[in-house]
């Protein structure tokens, strides 16, 4: 049963996780914060989300009053890690 519930909670975490979105209030420090909590939280429940997805994850919470961060970001781009986005967000 621990198992079935674990499992349960896992998903529920993750599904938050993916329709995660942002309030328009908030800096982009204060969004990764809390986009950083999320990802420790699911760390601790045995959930590993890969740093690529979690960069695209962040990037896709934001409203659309970020579009212009997001798309600096990716342009010319193969890829984008976490890290990356923590870099921008303390050198603006």
């Amino acid at each position: 049963k621990s198992i079935m519930t674990r499992s349960l909670v896992n998903h529920l975490y993750q599904q938050a996780l993916y329709s995660f979105k942002m309030n328009q209030d908030k800096c982009i420090q204060e969004r990764l914060d809390m986009f950083n909590k999320w990802i420790l939280d699911l760390e601790s429940i045995g959930v590993i989300i890969d740093n690529e997805d979690q960069a695209l994850l962040f990037l896709c919470s934001l409203p659309k009053t970020h579009a212009h961060y997001k798309e600096t970001l990716l342009f010319g781009r193969a890829s984008l890690f976490l890290d990356e986005v923590h870099a921008a967000s303390n050198s603006n």
